[in-house]
């Protein structure tokens, strides 16, 4: 699974005017960023090597970029963190998402410089091995 394969799901659930991937160029209002995880996960692998996983997991985070109402910045990270966590066995990109869960709760991380509120969900897309 790729970071891109994510960006195109969260696209399609049709929350924000602008879904990115890697960056979040211009920063436009009503936006969600995602990314790699930059947080430390442990590796695991099955029992026998990985070419015996039936599924995988991806660490993501998902910044929403949305405007100067903290209402509606959380009103819409509130949508997206219900919507994620209703994902079971989706098809995206010819790669099966079997779900996708929230290391933590939806974070708060205040403004930006041009007073754009942001709220923040760290998850692991836990999706199946091709082949399997």
């Amino acid at each position: 699974m790729m970071l891109s394969d994510v960006r195109d799901y969260i696209e399609s659930l049709g929350i924000a005017e602008h879904v990115y991937s890697g960056k979040l160029d211009a920063k436009k209002e009503k936006s969600i960023g995602v990314y790699n995880s930059k947080h430390e996960h442990v590796y695991k692998t099955a029992i026998g090597g990985p070419e015996l996983e039936s599924y995988g997991t991806k660490h993501i985070t998902l910044l929403v970029h949305w405007n100067k109402s903290q209402r509606e910045t959380e009103k819409a990270a509130t949508d997206l963190f219900k919507k994620i966590t209703l994902v079971r066995e989706e098809k995206i990109n010819d790669v099966t998402m079997k779900f996708i869960l929230p290391i933590y709760d939806l974070q708060d991380v205040g403004t930006v410089e041009n007073g754009i509120y942001e709220m923040v969900i760290e998850a692991a897309v836990i999706y199946e091995k091709e082949g399997k």
